[in-house]
């Protein structure tokens, strides 16, 4: 695995999650950060998330103010649509914060 990389997220009041998907019982929102520099573990493939014209099934795990947790690549400012951001670590869908990352 790489070492984690830091990534701008591009939008204040983006949604930091328990896990890629934007739709749980009970709601999966950790807190909300905005827009800067945040340190990225690792991504994985979950919900597709559109924001045009930005659409993204990649779920990057970022070390926030509010804990880590899981933000949709469609805030990540570099990227493509449904493209792992270049430079940070791919896995298979996990979803949690694994004991790699203190």
């Amino acid at each position: 695995m790489r070492e984690p990389k830091k990534v701008t997220v591009f939008k204040n009041g983006t949604n930091v999650r328990r896990g890629g998907a934007t739709r749980s019982s009970p709601d999966n929102v950790i807190g909300v950060i905005n827009a800067g520099e945040y340190l990225a573990f690792v991504q994985c493939a979950g919900e597709e998330v559109e924001e045009r014209p930005y659409k993204n099934n990649w779920w990057v795990l970022l070390d926030t103010p509010v804990g880590k947790g899981w933000v949709s690549a469609v805030r990540i400012k570099t990227g493509r649509n449904d493209q792992p951001i270049p430079g940070v670590s791919t896995a298979a869908t996990i979803f949690s914060v694994p004991r790699l990352f203190p």
